[in-house]
């Protein structure tokens, strides 16, 4: 049966509540928007929640979509005006009777004047914050008129920079040329990509991107509910913080707040707290006992199910009238921050430890879905992003801090789908004003946005900013010349400002002041470590386009790999939605427009040729195809090569005590336009030929074969289930020329838990030569492995070894691969593709023009005679449509 557990708080005040009101301001629901410039020569209506560039596209001022081509130059003139958004508004008589109206606005982008009637009634600066307004001596019965005047944030930012300056200069002044952007973003709060980074670009719009409401009410709205469960004994204490907001004479409130909470258990006692005494903002606290036994946990993807509970709070005035209602999802778990010494060596460990299971940390960096702050929240493409996460085996997801705190909707997904959410507040690669001013405002946007996200059981870490550490030990924007100053700067900002106000509210998280940092230690040496990266502690980002990404032996042994990427670009059907054909060459302008990373395009084609043989084309144009192809495939070996080495270094344990690695989240999951960048999806979900294989790299059981420094092969079995399998492990040796192996050996081996186990180690050129390689082992043959259990059901995905470059390999020809038949799957919209293949094929990609889906598996290895893929369609497609629609190539296909 379902029981609700009630508990009640007394609200003690000297008059009683009447009911509350509210009137959204949406422009679907109470009329017409318009926005203007400042001349005046341009006015078009206008849509709330939005924003300028939204809104000039819709009335075609804006002919083309603002991603096409050079647009984001072309269109820099929108960022460079003022504009003003007004509506006109009725008032019921009734909503005029209340004691308190607050004018509300949840998210405004970014520096604004707010007139009501033609009277001030206030100013706004941080995009990140609320601003409620008392409008009772302003707001009449009948017609009101709002306006919103903005001011250009390029402007803004120049100006606020300039003041400053005038004291001393907070660097960088500007991003790098190649970014193609806008200067001073570290000036305002506002999301810092917006004025563009090295993955995309600058738009840095003006708008009411959330909504705005008008509230009536005779003393007190809900503001925040918050939860926090904590295990004592066999019991779980559920906190249940609520949070009003009155008007500003206000000092107590009357009535009760009521938390229930549906479990299948019996009932627990009511319980009484006092209302703390604090003019307009009013907290208080329950505290419901629960059974441990009668709880579900929440676990992460892979450990367990996600269970939420529905729980719901009530405010009441003296008579029992329901007067502020909030209802949340919550679910029941533990979470720990571990660092302690490790077994051998220096250092300490850097884990998170879910009901007290060690977990190791697999995912990627999330950064907005859209520039367009108003379009970062469309449910559609968040839900897609984030089941692409799930079903690649992602258990975690960093929320990188030159974007947005998320929509309600994506850490409800998070929670969903369990998905670890490590939130950085939205600092990110630069160093920040420390006036009041600034300061203050900081601190009420943490406040805010802490109380916003408290209650879900997917955020477990909070991280006060991104590299800003690093920066500053490293001397990236020249603040070396006053070290001092700056750090005190830093220490002003993250630990005597953001960190207190998130410990106040959030007792339950750990809190890191920066990523990466060495954790206790960077605190030890006063926040500032003399190595931000090192190997012993903490987190660490690791980028290097010079050195063979594709052997392991280059990539540093961390305690957690929160950061490592390699670019590629996305497929020519997606930089055609934003082209035209002239444009799709690596010498064309427009790619190199796209190309916001300084050299990248060198980089990437010096990536290429360290273990791809890119033929010489008569043209660029002709190129282009394969340098996608080649790029992609170099893309996800070298983050297949890192990731495997990195969970393998869980069972790690050098002699100075490198090792114990417990989480790999390459930089990055998703896009923001349609350019170079380090994403494995691209912009509209497109699986790349990365996130494929971070389906393979990530599954909870992998087998891994590796070659060390010496020359050895290695195989390790790498297990996150928390019991012991039992495995048959298959090694394979092929020559290129032959699907029958040359030589083929098992092994039954115990898949320990949650571990990692070295079960082969052999010089590499011996086992190929005794297998009947030719003296020319490296390059005529290649390895294949598979996991089974003993029984002969798969338990990993095959692996796969290259022992040598692939640019000279002997007997290595186009195999003749045919897509025989497609027929219907089980499911709605699924197909059967069934391919042929008369010898081996590597980095087998299938591509369906113009059908958006994904397959069960691409750009994979081709050993058998014969395979069937599954494509999962996003939308009906008729069976004969898609098999026209198929094309398929092999790596031989290009060389």
């Amino acid at each position: 049966m379902v029981t609700i557990i009630v508990l009640t708080a007394a609200l003690f005040s000297a008059f009683t509540y009447g009911g509350a009101t509210t009137l959204r301001l949406d422009s679907s629901l109470s009329g017409t928007w318009k926005v203007r410039n400042a001349n005046g020569n341009i006015e078009v209506p206008a849509v709330v929640p939005g924003g300028i560039y939204t809104d000039l596209r819709a009335a075609g001022i804006l002919e083309r979509d603002i991603y096409y081509r050079f647009n984001d130059i072309a269109y820099r003139w929108v960022s460079m005006e003022n504009w003003t958004y007004s509506t006109n508004f009725t008032v019921e008589e009734e909503l005029i009777e209340k004691q308190e109206l607050f004018l509300v606005f949840h998210g405004v982008d970014t520096v604004a004047s707010v007139y009501l009637n033609d009277e001030h009634i206030g100013n706004t600066d941080n995009m990140f914050v609320r601003y409620s307004f008392p409008v009772k001596s302003v707001i009449k019965s009948g017609n009101n008129e709002l306006e919103v005047r903005f001011e250009s944030s390029i402007t803004a930012a120049k100006e606020r920079y300039q003041q400053q300056a005038l004291h001393y200069p907070v660097p960088p002044t500007c991003v790098p040329d190649e970014y193609r952007g806008e200067c001073h973003a570290n000036h305002l709060r506002k999301m810092q990509a917006s004025f563009s980074w090295d993955w995309g670009p600058a738009f840095p719009s003006a708008g009411l991107w959330k909504e705005v409401v008008l509230e009536a009410f005779d003393e007190a709205v809900i503001r925040e509910v918050t939860t926090s469960a904590t295990l004592s004994d066999n019991t779980w204490l559920l906190n249940v913080g609520i949070f009003l907001e009155a008007g500003e004479q206000v000092l107590k409130v009357y009535g009760k707040f009521e938390a229930r909470l549906e479990l299948d258990v019996d009932p627990v006692a009511k319980e009484a707290v006092l209302l703390p005494d604090e003019p307009g903002q009013f907290y208080t606290t329950l505290t419901l006992e629960i059974p441990k036994e009668k709880v579900e946990l929440w676990w992460p993807n892979g450990f367990g199910s996600q269970k939420l509970y529905n729980l719901s709070v009530d405010v009441k005035d003296r008579n029992d009238t329901v007067i502020g209602q909030a209802s949340l999802r919550i679910g029941f778990r533990t979470i720990e921050l571990i660092e302690e010494p490790v077994e051998l060596g220096n250092g300490l460990t850097f884990y998170i430890k879910v009901n007290n299971v060690p977990i190791f940390s697999k995912g990627s960096n999330w950064i907005p879905s859209h520039v367009l702050p108003e379009k970062s929240a469309e449910p559609d493409v968040i839900y897609d992003l984030l089941s692409s996460a799930k079903v690649a085996h992602m258990n975690m997801l960093r929320v990188w801090g030159g974007g947005l705190y998320e929509s309600d909707l994506f850490y409800q997904l998070a929670d969903e789908m369990g998905i670890l959410i490590w939130q950085d507040f939205m600092f990110a690669c630069s160093l920040y004003p420390t006036n009041n001013e600034f300061l203050q405002s900081v601190k009420k946007e943490v406040t805010q946005q802490v109380r916003r996200l408290h209650h879900h059981p997917s955020i477990i870490i909070w991280a006060g900013n991104n590299e800003n550490e690093a920066a500053l030990r490293d001397n990236w924007y020249g603040s070396g010349s006053n070290y001092s100053l700056y750090k005190s700067d830093y220490i002003k900002l993250y630990v005597d400002t953001i960190r207190p106000a998130v410990l106040a509210e959030d007792s339950t998280r750990p809190f890191i002041v920066s990523s990466p940092t060495n954790g206790i230690e960077s605190e030890r040496e006063g926040y500032i470590a003399d190595n931000p990266y090192s190997s012993l502690y903490g987190d660490v980002h690791y980028y290097n386009y010079l050195a063979d990404a594709w052997n392991p032996n280059n990539y540093p042994t961390t305690r957690f790999a929160s950061e490592y990427g390699f670019q590629s670009f996305p497929s020519l059907n997606t930089l055609s939605k934003v082209s035209i054909p002239s444009d799709l060459s690596m010498q064309s302008q427009f790619i190199d427009h796209r190309q916001h990373h300084p050299g990248g395009n060198n980089e990437l084609r010096i990536e290429i040729l360290q273990n791809l043989q890119l033929q010489k084309y008569a043209t660029p144009e002709e190129e282009f195809p394969t340098f996608i192809y080649f790029a992609q495939i170099n893309q996800a070996m070298s983050i297949k090569t890192a990731t495997e080495f990195y969970r393998r270094g869980r069972s790690l344990h050098t002699a100075d005590g490198q090792g114990s690695t417990m989480g790999a989240l390459y930089w990055q999951l998703n896009d923001i336009w349609q350019g170079a960048s380090w994403a494995s999806l691209e912009f509209g979900g497109k699986w790349k030929m990365l996130h494929y294989f971070a389906r393979r790299f990530f599954a909870p059981a992998l087998v891994s074969p590796s070659v060390t420094s010496a020359g050895d092969l290695e195989i390790h079995l790498i297990s996150d289930y928390l019991e012991d399998k039992e495995t048959l492990l298959t090694v394979s040796v092929y020559k290129w020329n032959s699907l029958t192996p040359i030589n083929e050996t098992s092994s039954t081996h115990t898949l320990n838990k949650a571990s990692v186990t070295k079960v082969f180690s052999k010089n590499l050129l011996d086992h190929l030569n005794a297998a009947g390689c030719s003296e020319y082992a490296v390059k005529s043959c290649f390895l294949h492995f598979s996991l089974t259990t003993t029984s002969g059901d798969d338990i990993s995905p095959d692996n796969f070894l290259f022992p040598g470059s692939l640019k000279e390999l002997i007997d290595f020809e186009p195999a003749n691969i045919t897509i025989t038949y497609v027929k219907h799957g089980t499911k709605a919209n699924t197909f059967e593709i069934d391919i042929t293949t008369d010898g081996v094929a590597v980095f087998v990609w299938l591509e369906i023009n113009g059908i958006a889906g994904e397959f069960s598996d691409n750009g994979f290895l081709l050993v058998t005679p014969t395979r069937t893929i599954e494509f999962v369609a996003k939308e009906e497609v008729a069976r004969e449509k898609l098999q026209q629609a198929i094309t398929i190539i092999s790596l031989a296909d290009v060389y």
